[in-house]
C-alpha cells in the first residue's frame, strides 16, 4: 500500500483475537514501494495519454458536457495496472461499471475504443442509423478482446453502459460476472473479475452501494470478490466542477482558487522523473506529441463518419444470436408445445425425490401426491405449469434461473423446487437437476432481502447469453417498486439507449383478496404506461403480425389466468428469434384456485400461448344474442364467470380475456367485437379505476374498433391506495363492480 497521509483502521471490535492479531501483523508492511526504471516509463506515458486526451477534447470541444477527469488523471494508469496484474494471475475477463466522471478517457485508454468513435460522438450533425433513441456519450458502454502487453496474454474488458444513477450499474456488473463465471465453469472467480469504479459521495450515500455489498458471499450470487476504485474527490479534485459546464466558484470559492493555482499531476511526475534522469525532456515532449498527433488524426477520421453506430458500443454482444445456419433469423415462432411423453415425464419429476434415504416434511409428502394425482388425470396447476416450462427447457440444454426472496418455497408454498431433508441439517435435494443425464442445470436461489439490488444481479446475469431463461420473482408484487431504478433505466429503456437486447422475466404476484394496500397490486398501469406501442394507431396487419409486435415492442407485460398459457409464454421467451424483457403478473388465490387448473391437450405440440381467451360458452353460439362483452385480465375472470352463472347470464354476457395486454392484441379484440356486434363493450377490472389497466386498454380498444361504439367501466372507483385494509368493504367493492358488470341497463341511453 502506498499513503498520501495518514490512516487508520478500526479493528479492536471484533471478537476474534486470531482475526485481531493477523490484522496487527499484515497490515502495515515496512517499507517504500519501488518502482522499476522500465515501470516509471510507462506510468509517465499512460499519464501523457490519460492528461492529454482530456485537454484534447477541452480544446476542440470546449462547450461541451464530458464529466472529464482533469484532476484524477492518475485513475488511468491505476485501472491498467489493475488489470495488467490481474492478467497476469490468470484473469481473461474484467467486467467493469462506473458513473460519468472518467468515462470516456477510459474507453479510450482503458477499454481501447477507436478514438474516431469518441470523437464522433461530438458531432452534433450525426445521423442515427440503428434503432433506438440512443443515450448521451458518458452512458455508453464498450466491449473488447484485446492482447494485453504486459502479460502477453488475451484479455476481454467491458464496461457496462449506465444511467445516470451513479451507482444503479453496481449489481449488474456482479451479475454479468457471476454469469460469465457460471458459463465458463469458473467456480472460483479466478478467471473472471469485476471493477467498480465509484465517486466518494456516491459510494456512502447510495443504498444500493451496500445492497450489492450484501450479496458477496451468498453462494448464487458470490462473484468470489471485486475490486472498488474510489474516485475521491477530497484527496484528487475535478478541475471544472461537477461538469465542463458548471461554474464552481459560485459556492466553493475559495477551493477553486486553490484548484486554478494546482500544477496538474502529468506535469509534477513528469519533473520529477526528468530530475531522476528517468526520461529526457525531449524523449517527454516527444511521447507528448506522438499522443496529440494520434488524437489529431483520429478526429479528422471522425469527420467521415457520418452515420452514428450504436451498435458498436453494445457491452454484451450476442454475435451468433441472431443468425441461424450463418443468416438472418426469420420472423417467426415455432409452436411452444411439448409431447404428452415428455409433460408426463416431468409432472413425475414433479412429485418425487429423486434421492435415496432422504426424509420429506410431511405437508410435502401430501403436496407431492397432489401433484401425482394431477399428472395421472392429465391436469396441471399453477405450480405444475411452471414446473412443465422450466423442466422441457432444462431438457432443451438452456440453463433456468430463479431467484427472489423464497422463491425455492414459493412466498405462497406453492413451489417447492428445494426439498429439505428433515432428519440432516443442510441436506437438500432439487428435482428439477433429475430430469435428463444431458439437461442444463437449474438454478434457484433465495435472495437476500434486497429488490433493487438483485433485481440488477439478474438483469445482469440474463446480459451474458440470450440462452439462459433468468426469472426474479417478487414476493409481493409491489415490492418490486423499490427495484423502480433498474426496471425504468435499463428493463424498460434498455435496447432503445443502448441497442441490448435482454429477456429477463419478471414474476410479479397480484389481485385484490382483502390482504390490504401493500400485498394487492403490482402496480400493472405503471408497466403499461411505459409501454411503447401507440394507443390511437390500428396497426397493420401480415402473417407475421403477432412475432413483429413483440419484436417492435419494449418489452411484454402479460396477465396470464391459466397454467398452459404460463406455460407457453415462459417457453415462448426463448423460442423466439430475439429476446424481450417479460412481465408477469402472476396469482396468489389462483395457485389452489379449483378452476385454474390446465388440461394437457392445452399444452401439446401445435399448441402455443393464447394473446387473448376468447369465450367458449353458450354466448359464442349465439354471438348475435349476446347483449354485453366484458372484456377483462387475470384472475377477476373466475370471479365473473361465478357472477354470471349465479345470475343466469351465460347465453347474454360474453366473458374474453386478454392476455397480453402489451403489445396489444389489435386483431384478436376487433375480431371479438366484430363477432359480438351487437353488444355493449365493457371493460371490467378489479382495481381501481386509476389504477390497473383501464387507461391503457380503454383507447386500444376504441381505436381497434373505429370508435364506433363506447367502451364502459367496470370496477372500483378512483382511490390513492391500491387497496383497502378492511376485509368487509374489500367484498363491498367487489360485489359492486360485479353489478355493473352485469346490469345490462346500465349503460342503457348514454352516448
Amino acid at each position: 500500500m502506498a499513503y498520501c497521509q495518514h490512516i487508520g483502521v478500526e479493528f479492536m471490535f471484533i471478537n476474534d483475537v486470531e482475526q485481531c492479531q493477523w490484522i496487527r501483523q499484515k497490515f502495515e508492511t515496512p517499507g517504500v514501494m519501488q518502482f522499476s526504471l522500465e515501470e516509471k516509463r510507462t506510468l509517465l506515458a499512460r499519464m501523457i495519454r490519460s492528461t492529454r486526451f482530456e485537454e484534447f477534447l477541452q480544446r476542440k470541444w470546449s462547450s461541451e458536457k464530458r464529466f472529464g477527469l482533469e484532476g484524477c488523471e492518475s485513475l488511468i494508469p491505476a485501472l491498467k495496472t489493475i488489470i495488467d496484474k490481474s492478467s497476469q494471475s490468470g484473469v481473461e475477463n474484467v467486467i467493469m461499471g462506473m458513473p460519468h466522471r472518467g468515462r470516456l478517457n477510459v474507453l479510450a485508454n482503458v477499454i481501447r475504443k477507436e478514438l474516431e468513435q469518441i470523437f464522433c460522438q461530438f458531432e452534433s450533425k450525426l445521423e442515427a442509423a440503428d434503432e433506438g433513441s440512443g443515450d448521451v456519450k458518458y452512458h455508453l458502454g464498450m466491449y473488447h478482446k484485446r492482447m494485453n502487453r504486459v502479460s502477453d496474454r488475451q484479455i476481454t474488458l467491458s464496461l457496462m453502459a449506465n444511467p445516470s444513477h451513479l451507482e444503479a450499474v453496481d449489481p449488474v456488473v456482479q451479475g454479468k460476472t457471476k454469469a460469465e463465471q457460471f458459463y465458463c465453469g469458473d467456480t472460483e472467480g479466478k478467471r473472471v473479475m469485476s471493477i467498480l469504479l465509484h465517486g466518494d459521495a456516491a459510494f456512502a450515500g447510495q443504498g444500493i452501494v451496500y445492497e450489492t455489498f450484501h450479496l458477496s458471499d451468498l453462494p448464487s450470487y458470490t462473484t468470489h470478490g471485486t475490486v472498488h476504485v474510489v474516485v475521491n474527490n477530497q484527496v484528487c479534485y475535478r478541475r471544472n466542477g461537477h461538469n465542463e459546464m458548471d461554474e464552481p466558484m459560485f459556492t466553493q470559492p475559495l477551493m477553486y482558487k486553490q484548484i486554478k493555482k494546482q500544477k496538474g499531476v502529468l506535469k509534477m511526475f513528469a519533473e520529477k522523473l526528468i530530475t531522476e534522469g528517468v526520461v529526457t525532456t525531449q524523449a517527454y515532449e516527444e511521447e507528448v506529441a506522438q499522443y496529440d498527433k494520434i488524437c489529431e488524426e483520429a478526429y479528422t477520421r471522425s469527420k467521415d463518419e457520418k452515420i452514428l453506430h450504436i451498435k458498436h458500443w453494445l457491452d454484451s454482444p450476442w454475435p451468433e444470436f441472431f443468425k441461424l445456419d450463418g443468416q438472418p433469423k426469420t420472423m417467426s415462432c415455432p409452436p411452444t408445445g411439448i409431447s404428452e411423453e415428455e409433460l408426463g415425464h416431468i409432472g413425475n419429476i414433479a412429485a418425487s425425490v429423486p434421492v435415496e434415504d432422504f426424509t420429506i416434511h410431511g405437508g410435502l409428502s401430501r403436496i407431492l401426491k397432489g401433484r401425482a394425482n394431477m399428472v395421472g388425470q392429465r391436469v396441471c396447476d399453477w405450480a405444475l405449469g411452471e414446473y412443465m416450462a422450466f423442466g422441457s427447457l432444462l431438457k432443451e440444454g438452456i440453463h433456468v434461473r430463479l431467484s427472489g426472496q423464497d422463491v425455492e418455497r414459493g412466498t405462497f408454498s406453492h413451489r417447492h423446487h428445494v426439498l429439505h431433508d428433515q432428519n440432516v441439517d443442510k441436506r437438500i435435494c432439487i428435482p428439477m437437476n433429475y430430469i435428463s443425464p444431458d439437461q442444463a442445470p437449474y438454478t434457484v436461489c433465495n435472495s437476500s432481502l434486497s429488490e433493487y439490488g438483485v433485481l440488477g444481479f439478474e438483469l445482469g446475469f440474463a446480459m451474458a447469453s440470450p440462452n439462459a431463461l433468468v426469472l426474479w420473482e417478487a414476493q409481493f408484487g409491489d415490492f418490486h417498486n423499490t427495484a423502480q431504478c433498474i426496471i425504468d433505466q435499463f428493463i424498460s429503456s434498455g435496447q432503445a439507449k443502448w441497442v441490448r437486447q435482454n429477456g429477463i422475466v419478471l414474476l410479479l404476484p397480484h389481485g385484490m383478496e382483502g390482504m390490504g394496500p401493500e400485498h394487492s397490486s403490482a402496480r400493472p398501469e405503471r408497466f403499461l404506461q411505459m409501454c411503447n406501442d401507440d394507443p390511437d394507431v390500428f396497426p397493420k396487419l401480415s402473417e407475421d403480425f403477432a412475432v413483429r409486435q413483440l419484436y417492435d415492442c419494449n418489452w411484454i407485460v402479460v396477465n396470464c389466468s391459466t397454467p398452459a398459457n404460463f406455460f407457453h409464454v415462459l417457453r415462448r421467451q426463448i423460442l423466439q428469434p430475439f429476446r424481450k424483457p417479460l412481465i408477469v403478473f402472476t396469482p396468489k388465490s389462483l395457485l389452489r384456485h379449483p378452476e385454474a387448473k390446465s388440461s394437457f391437450d392445452d399444452m401439446l405440440p401445435d399448441t402455443n400461448f393464447k394473446r387473448i381467451i376468447p369465450d367458449d360458452g353458450p354466448a359464442a353460439v349465439s354471438p348475435e344474442e349476446v347483449k354485453r362483452v366484458v372484456f377483462c385480465t387475470g384472475k377477476i375472470y373466475y370471479e365473473l364467470t361465478r357472477e354470471r352463472k349465479n345470475r343466469g347470464l351465460d347465453d347474454s354476457v360474453a366473458v374474453v380475456r386478454i392476455e397480453q395486454l402489451s403489445p396489444f392484441p389489435f386483431d384478436l379484440v376487433k375480431a371479438e367485437a366484430d363477432l359480438y356486434a351487437n353488444a355493449d363493450l365493457v371493460w371490467c377490472q378489479e382495481e381501481h379505476k386509476n389504477q390497473g389497466y383501464y387507461d391503457y386498454v380503454k383507447p386500444r380498444i376504441r381505436t381497434t374498433i373505429g370508435r364506433s361504439r363506447p367502451v364502459w367501466y367496470a370496477g372500483r372507483e378512483p382511490a390513492a391506495a391500491p387497496a383497502t385494509g378492511n376485509k368487509q368493504t374489500h367484498l363491498t367493492e367487489l360485489q359492486r363492480l360485479l353489478d355493473t358488470a352485469f346490469d345490462l341497463e346500465a349503460f342503457s341511453g348514454h352516448v
